[in-house]
């Protein structure tokens, strides 16, 4: 069992995200990753190609841009509080827009990857 209180989390500022609180580290957990992102804020479009990312929005909202290379299509989500999305290996996508005192959980499956973390010359 794993039991993760507020004051466990590590803190970390990253060049796309902005600040991340960690709540599951690979110490802890070595097949999934969990953050939450206080306020988030509009990020760098990117990909991934060694995890998939599930954003679960806990308050507030966040659109979200994406371009998949498979079908060509690039389209805007508006993801409010209680909403969720699975972002595929490969998926290009970029924080567009939040509102006031929003809440992103992010989580990678598996774990996130440092280094994977490709810049998105489309987005």
């Amino acid at each position: 069992m794993i039991i993760k209180r507020v004051e466990d989390h590590n803190i970390i500022e990253s060049n796309s995200c902005g600040n991340i609180h960690e709540i599951l580290t690979e110490e802890d957990y070595d097949s999934l990753s969990v953050a939450v992102l206080p306020d988030s804020q509009p990020t760098k479009a990117h990909f991934h190609e060694k995890f998939e990312e599930i954003y679960f929005v806990l308050d507030g909202s966040v659109s979200v841009k994406f371009y998949d290379p498979d079908s060509e299509k690039t389209w805007i989500e508006e993801l409010n509080a209680n909403e969720l999305c699975v972002i595929p290996k490969g998926v290009h996508h970029v924080i567009e827009e939040t509102s006031p005192g929003n809440r992103l959980c992010v989580m990678c499956v598996p774990r996130f990857v440092d280094g994977d973390l490709t810049p998105s010359e489309i987005l």
